[in-house]
């Protein structure tokens, strides 16, 4: 036998002997335990990592559009702690949306018809008017059982009133007395408790387009409404999405942003004051705007579909405007437009021109309006017809919109 075999074989009987030892003690302290038994308990040690089962919440609705609600189920009952005094209640809802929701709601009392509902309030809608390739839409959904009291639409609104933001923005607010939903922002409807609210931004318009300073603000508003039901906004497009959209949506604006202009210029002989200029105007439909005059086919349109006001040559002539993407061709906009261009050249005794000087006989109004229903055609097969809602929004020049019908 070698000596490394000697060693191999003293190493075995080590590692045996060591195991021997600590079967040995462990059965001395199995005996030990038996004769001074401890509680199970003792014996049962936490996980600190594991994860502690979380309480069943109430079911969320999720926002739906297109169709109704579904039904809600009813939450969990939870079982009674310790008995508070009302007064030292905790509310998930911050005390004065309580307070100005009662003092608003016992203001509007006689708004109340014969079946509880508030009859002042403008038209409720089963779904409201959203445009998604257009419109930044956040909505916000409680979960089931829980509500936005009054008083906390009316702080949201006033949020957004704040903001000013350059681009039409709507509110909506789903009533909980009769499900319908009401334009609280910025029309300011009777609404009361609501189970729904979804916020929408026009993304892109004449005067501005959305950035990540605007989208910010608008979306910590909402956020900040939706903590108080401990809830997260939902948003239609991520940000970073909707930014780099807005800067398509402006390009397309840019493009088809097309005015026709007329120029009126009286006989020699004619003088013409600014009052006997508006007395024209509003004989023929027009309304007084600040330095000019507006023409609106639909009276509800924030945008106006003419305008007119004086020349830069002063009341040597007059300026009329035909804005292309409000007008609706179909409608008759551009025929009114040349009618009212004759009228008043010839009320006035002169002619209409173009912007270069050049008199527009038959043919030529024939050939403006060739190009007019063209670039028309064109703008609808891009998905915009002019004078629609959607081209109101876009071709809008602030954040006013059209008032829903």
């Amino acid at each position: 036998m070698s000596e490394t075999q000697i060693i191999l074989i003293v190493h075995a009987l080590a590692v045996i002997a060591f195991f021997f030892w600590r079967s040995l003690r462990e059965e001395r302290r199995l005996r030990a335990s038996r004769k001074t038994p401890l509680k199970r308990e003792s014996f049962i040690r936490k996980d600190v990592l594991e994860e502690e089962p979380e309480p069943e919440l109430a079911l969320r609705q999720e926002p739906q559009l297109a169709t109704e609600e579904n039904a809600s189920q009813e939450a969990p009952q939870q079982e009674p702690t310790v008995e508070m005094n009302p007064e030292e209640q905790p509310s998930d809802v911050p005390p004065i949306y309580e307070q100005m929701g009662k003092k608003k709601m016992t203001e509007l009392k006689g708004a109340l018809d014969e079946s509880g509902f508030l009859g002042r309030r403008t038209t409720g809608m089963k779904e409201p008017p959203v445009d998604r390739g257009i419109q930044w839409i956040l909505d916000i959904t409680p979960y089931e059982g829980k509500c936005f009291p009054y008083g906390a639409i009316d702080s949201l609104v006033r949020q957004v009133s704040e903001l000013s933001l350059p681009l039409p923005v709507s509110l909506w607010a789903k009533a909980k007395d009769d499900g319908l939903y009401y334009q609280v922002y910025p029309e300011n409807a009777l609404v009361g408790d609501a189970v729904h609210l979804i916020a929408t931004l026009v993304i892109a318009n004449r005067a501005s387009v959305l950035d990540e300073v605007m989208a910010s603000s608008f979306l910590q508003v909402l956020e900040q409404t939706a903590a108080q039901n401990d809830v997260d906004v939902r948003m239609s497009t991520d940000m970073p999405q909707v930014i780099a959209t807005a800067t398509q949506i402006s390009r397309f604006v840019a493009y088809y942003d097309k005015m026709l202009e007329l120029k009126i210029i009286p006989s020699p002989d004619k003088t013409l004051t600014y009052d006997e200029l508006v007395k024209l105007g509003e004989a023929a439909g027009f309304k007084s705007a600040s330095a000019r005059l507006e023409y609106r086919m639909d009276p509800k349109s924030s945008e106006p579909v003419m305008t007119l006001e004086m020349g830069p040559d002063g009341m040597a002539s007059l300026r009329l405007v035909f804005d292309v993407p409000m007008a609706s061709l179909s409608r008759g906009d551009l025929k009114r437009f040349f009618q009212l261009a004759n009228h008043f050249a010839n009320h006035l005794g002169g002619v209409w021109v173009d912007c270069a000087g050049n008199r527009i006989e038959a043919s030529g109004a024939m050939m403006l309006q060739d190009e007019i229903e063209a670039r028309a055609l064109q703008m609808t097969t891009s998905g915009v017809r002019p004078g629609s809602e959607r081209a109101h929004l876009l071709f809008s020049r602030s954040a006013c919109q059209a008032v829903p019908a």
